[in-house]
């Protein structure tokens, strides 16, 4: 063997290798989930809370909180666990400011139907699920309607 067959040798290799690694990088990023975040919901038939896990993605101009809280406010996956505000609760803005998170949620929350946790337990669940997946916010103030509600410490 020359030194020239084995230097075409390395390049071929070499080329297979790469190709592959932007092979895999493309697929990787073709099926990117989002990341992945525990969720805790009241069950149904017990006073427990329960945890489901989901990958949640964010789309240009979303923070991670923004997104989460408008996964949070869609309710459980499960027909088992009670969804934290009645149905049609959104939020109208969601933003952090010097570890502080403000939630606007719409006037749906204010009527308890669907099932849903009482208001006082649906906030402190809110509270629970944001301190346990975003470890950087203290403090959380809540309002309905523009309307401060208290503030969850």
């Amino acid at each position: 063997m020359t030194m020239n067959s084995l230097s075409a040798r390395r390049k071929i290799s070499l080329i297979i290798v790469s190709a592959c690694f932007c092979i895999s990088m493309l697929f990787w990023g073709i099926s990117y989930k989002g990341k992945r975040y525990v969720l805790l919901f009241r069950s149904s038939e017990s006073k427990d809370l329960c945890l489901e896990s989901r990958y949640i993605r964010t789309y240009k101009g979303q923070s991670s909180v923004s997104a989460f809280v408008d996964e949070l406010l869609l309710g459980p996956e499960t027909e088992r666990y009670r969804p934290l505000f009645s149905p049609g609760t959104r939020a109208s803005f969601c933003f952090v400011r010097d570890r502080v998170l403000y939630v606007n949620l719409t006037g749906h929350l204010l009527s308890e139907t669907g099932g849903s946790c009482t208001i006082k337990d649906g906030m402190n669940i809110f509270k629970s699920n944001i301190k346990k997946n975003f470890k950087n916010i203290k403090k959380i103030e809540m309002f309905a309607d523009r309307k401060s509600m208290y503030e969850c410490r």
